[in-house]
Formats: structure tokens, sequence, C-alpha cells
């Protein structure tokens, strides 16, 4: 054609018909052609209930987002490397997903990936938001990306610290600033005077470098899942939390713990209540405080004075033992 196409004169009906079969890379393209262009597939993308989409974004040396819908997905990735300009990368799954991934240079990452954010949280509706970041990736930048975030987002259901930097304050100004509803994640190095102040109660805490964690931090956890390595917890405080979970004092939702043993030689200490060895041969049905129905061999056996039951296993993780407990309203 010679002439370029005058698409946004198209009827209604019809320019809708257009901008439904295009995946999401080329919805943002098109919406940066003109203002009238972004206001048109705003309304469209936020009026659609066929229109479902999950964002994921990441803040690393080098920022990211990525959209995701039932069969798509869509990946952008800022660079300074100029040999990566305009690399794009497309295959379509077995299952009919069709993925791009594109690389787009930048002699400023930060400014053009928030500008990207922007576009992308004012066009679509996401049904669910993660982040990850990555403290030491920018780390003067921190308040700003996360002031972003919050201006963009009222929530966000997941929510990953990374690096290798401690950055206490930009972990409290995040948490403080930004209201996190199912995960949090903690792969990020903090001090041992870092204070965890989660308010409503999550699905999942994930702590990897668990140094700063001690017992009273433990006791105030608010997840049902709780999975922590690296931290001082001992096995005469691991047993005492569980006293305090059987007597109703502490952790009533908890369906889910998982915690390094720091002294295996004395994992005795951890047991030292009342429990039964169920033995290994015996397979039972159970359902847990989640609704789900899980099958279990063995396992040692705690109740709670309200009838469930934790289910523990002692197992080794490489060269570490872990304590795995899972908690049961019924066995079936």
């Amino acid at each position: 054609m010679s002439q370029s196409f005058p698409v946004l004169k198209l009827p209604r009906l019809a320019l809708d018909e257009i901008l439904i079969t295009m995946r999401p890379f080329e919805l943002i393209q098109f919406s940066m052609t003109s203002s009238k262009a972004r206001v048109i597939l705003k309304y469209l993308l936020r009026a659609s209930v066929n229109f479902k989409y999950r964002l994921i974004v990441n803040i690393s040396n080098k920022p990211n987002i990525t959209v995701m819908g039932s069969d798509t997905y869509f990946g952008c990735i800022l660079t300074s490397d100029k040999s990566e300009s305009e690399k794009t990368e497309y295959f379509e799954g077995p299952d009919g997903l069709k993925a791009d991934r594109i690389w787009m240079y930048s002699d400023n990452v930060i400014m053009d990936w928030m500008k990207l954010f922007k576009i992308v949280t004012e066009l679509f509706n996401f049904q669910r938001h993660a982040v990850t970041l990555c403290l030491d990736a920018f780390p003067d930048q921190n308040k700003t990306f996360i002031d972003l975030i919050r201006s963009q987002l009222s929530f966000a259901h997941f929510f990953e610290f990374d690096g290798k930097i401690v950055a206490d304050q930009d972990v409290e100004y995040a948490l403080k600033n930004i209201i996190v509803t199912e995960y949090l994640d903690f792969k990020c190095e903090l001090s041992n005077n870092f204070q965890l102040k989660v308010t409503n109660n999550l699905e999942k805490i994930t702590v990897t470098n668990g140094n700063w964690l001690n017992y009273n931090q433990l006791i105030q956890l608010k997840a049902s899942g709780l999975e922590i390595k690296g931290s001082k917890i001992t096995n005469v405080e691991l047993n005492a939390f569980l006293i305090s979970w059987m007597q109703s004092e502490c952790h009533q939702d908890l369906s889910h713990l998982e915690i390094q043993v720091n002294d295996p030689e004395t994992r005795d200490v951890i047991l030292d209540l009342p429990h039964e060895i169920i033995d290994n041969d015996v397979i039972r049905e159970g359902r847990t405080v989640k609704n789900e129905i899980i099958r279990m061999r063995g396992g040692i056996d705690i109740k709670r004075n309200d009838g469930a039951t934790g289910t523990i296993y002692l197992i080794m993780n490489g060269d570490q033992l872990m304590f795995n407990m899972i908690v049961f309203a019924f066995f079936i």
C-alpha cells in the first residue's frame, strides 16, 4: 500500500474487531501513535471482560515489564547495551501460548522504563500484579520506583525483594507505602535490627536470608504459609512456637511451616511435647485448612486444642535438616 490506512476513522465496531486481534506488544505500540489511539485503547481494554491480563514487574539491571494473558505473553526489557538493541524473540507454545519478548535500547533505562510502566498500567486492567525489586540494581532510585508503583497500583499480590546490599530503609518504605495482599518474598540482605511490620494476613512469606528473624518476629509473622531459611531460631524456640500453636495462642491460620533446624543433634528438643509417630507404611488423606486434599505417608502428628492436626516431617535438604509441618483440618 502506497498510502497509510486511516484506521482511527473506521466505525467503532470495526475498529474494536481489529484491536482485539492484536497481541499486547502491538496494543502498546498502537497506543503510542497518538493520544486519541491511547484513549480508544484504554476504554476498550478496561471495558471488555474478555481482556484478562497479569502484570509482572522486575526492576533489575535490565528493568523489564511482562504482560500475560490467557494465551499471550509479552515481555519488554530495557537495556543500555547497544548490541541488544531491537533484539526480539517470538514463539508459540504447544498449549497455544503466543510469546513475544523484545529488548529496547535506552540511554536512560530508568526514565524509559518508568514511562513504559505508566503506559502499560494506564492501558490494561490487570487482574494480578507481581513486583520484584532488586535493591542493588539502582540503589539511589529505589524510593522513586516505590513511589511510582504506589501511584499506579493500589496494591500488589506478590512482592519480592532481591539483592546483596543491606537496604532496611528501602524495604520498610516499600511495605509502608505498597499494600501486599498475598505473598512476600525476601531474597535480600537485611540487618539484624530489621523489624518486619505486616498488618494484614498474607498467603505466604518466604525468607531466604533470615539472620534478622528472631523468635519474637516469628510469633508476629502474619501468613498462612511460612518458609524460613538462615534464621537463628533455636530448637528450644521452635518447640515453644509449636506449644503456642497447639494452645491456639498464635498462628491459627497456619497451613504450612518450613524452617531449618539449626542443631540436628538436639532435634528431640523440638518434639518435647505431646506427639504421635505415624508408621511410615501408613498412607492417609487429609483435608488441609485451605480445603485441599493431600495424601500423606507417615509423619509425626501434634494436635491443636481445637482438633486441627499438624503433621511434621524432618527432611534433609542437601546438608541442611529442614522442619516441615502441614496443618490438616481433619483426616478423611
